[in-house]
């Protein structure tokens, strides 16, 4: 049964001048770059591809999914939409070549499915999509993973992520961004009941102490995107934001 179009609009989208004066200098440094992103479609995904579409930064923006996207806003004609088989490397690593920026925000949320399930997203298919990125030759990769992640941990979802975390480092990329978030807040119709039920007190709590127990998903597309438009390091380069850090760079943003 094919699955129905997610729409992608840029209402109510916050850029700030400091991100447009970011991807202004960006495009006018680095001339021709193209972004792909994984897991378009997800909470997190959507709204990095509305942040890389409003930027105008990049030539080209490819989502790789499964589920087609109805955008509707600024530079549509930049983006591309593509199937995607996570594991058929040959075919991913064809399909990624020229791009120069990636962001993989693939994830299954925890108690939707099986252990099984969310490993072989969140571990198998993100460490496959790497390589190719790799072998692709991409310049910069950043990834959404989550808060406590740890190869070691005794807790299989930080396990999952942790080990991803390591494998994509050992890669040998010229810059890696990872990016941990605690509790993402977003405004899902496809979050169930006790979802929501757990995100009002999250919510208020949020105002008590920002920045500590959860992070909007569009503060933290935010910091994705924005942070890409960074001058390229001299040296190989491996960086991590938590929660709080995403969220400090945000608000400090904002006041300029």
């Amino acid at each position: 049964m094919e699955r129905s179009a997610l729409k992608i609009a840029l209402d109510n989208i916050v850029l700030g001048t400091r991100f447009t004066k970011a991807a202004s200098e960006f495009k006018e440094r680095a001339p021709g770059k193209s972004a792909l992103v994984l897991g378009g479609t997800g909470e997190v995904g959507r709204e990095v591809v509305k942040h890389l579409m409003a930027s105008d930064a990049f030539d080209k923006v490819t989502v790789f999914t499964r589920r087609p996207i109805e955008y509707t806003g600024a530079h549509a004609e930049k983006l591309v939409q593509k199937p995607v088989d996570f594991e058929n490397t040959e075919q991913l690593e064809h399909d990624f070549a020229g791009h120069t920026h990636a962001f993989c925000c693939l994830g299954t949320p925890r108690g939707r499915s099986g252990i099984d399930t969310y490993y072989k997203v969140d571990h198998d298919y993100v460490v496959n999509a790497a390589r190719a990125c790799r072998t692709a030759n991409v310049e910069h990769y950043s990834i959404c993973t989550t808060s406590g992640a740890d190869k070691n941990s005794v807790f299989s979802y930080m396990k999952a992520k942790g080990q991803a975390e390591d494998e994509i480092q050992a890669m040998g990329f010229p810059r890696v961004s990872i990016f941990r978030p605690a509790m993402l807040l977003c405004d899902s119709d496809a979050a169930r009941l006790l979802e929501k039920t757990v995100m009002y007190p999250v919510r208020f709590l949020s105002k008590l102490v920002p920045g500590v127990l959860a992070i909007p998903t569009s503060t933290m597309a935010w910091v994705m995107v924005s942070n890409a438009f960074a001058a390229p390091a001299k040296t190989p380069l491996t960086e991590a934001f938590g929660n709080t850090d995403m969220h400090k760079i945000f608000v400090e943003a904002q006041k300029k």
